[in-house]
């Protein structure tokens, strides 16, 4: 199993500039590992997907956790998604693509959305889920693992995105991400994650 390379449409590239611009360098490499992570678990499940919508979900699934894009009475993962679909429909994107996007983002933190059958919309989720959590990184071959922390270090990720999402349910407490760390242990997991920050 390889890599899957970053699309390059202008598109793309818009969304990974908005990433590398508004979010900290740990922020941007946990985007970057959530589509390589997806990416790899969709190819392993032999699903074909869109390679763009993908991406540019997985770039922009966090933007609302950095303060300047936070909104104090919306959960981040909603906001994002309608930061995002107004950045695609700013820049013409098919309402298709918008769509796609804004739903990827909006459910990421879903549990259920790992039986998503738009496979971009899956895919944010369990990308997401395997870098901050670890689930489901036995699916992949340990040395895709490798390579891909290799070119997008971690860099303390876990204590950031803690730090972030904590902030996140003490602020909204009857958001998602409350919810996770109340009943599902989502904090804890974090703090067990199999990699060395």
């Amino acid at each position: 199993m390889t890599l899957s390379p970053f699309p390059d449409s202008p598109l793309a590239r818009a969304a990974d500039q908005l990433l590398c611009t508004a979010c900290p360098p740990t922020l941007v490499a946990h985007c970057h590992r959530t589509y390589r992570f997806g990416a790899a678990l969709l190819d392993g499940q032999h699903r074909a997907f869109d390679a763009e919508a993908l991406f540019i979900a997985a770039a922009l699934h966090d933007l609302a956790l950095v303060e300047a894009y936070d909104d104090p009475d919306t959960a981040f993962e909603l906001h994002g998604s309608r930061l995002a679909a107004q950045e695609l429909t700013t820049r013409g994107a098919r309402p298709e693509l918008v769509g796609l996007v804004r739903d990827a983002i909006a459910l990421h933190l879903e549990i259920s959305t790992a039986d998503d059958p738009r496979p971009e919309v899956a895919a944010v989720h369990l990308g997401a889920a395997a870098d901050v959590a670890g689930l489901q990184l036995d699916q992949l071959p340990p040395g895709l693992v490798a390579e891909v922390l290799e070119l997008h270090p971690r860099q303390g990720f876990s204590a950031y995105v803690s730090q972030a999402l904590a902030g996140q349910a003490t602020a909204k407490p009857h958001s998602a991400v409350a919810a996770l760390i109340q009943h599902a242990g989502l904090l804890d997991l974090i703090a067990a994650v199999p990699f060395n920050d």
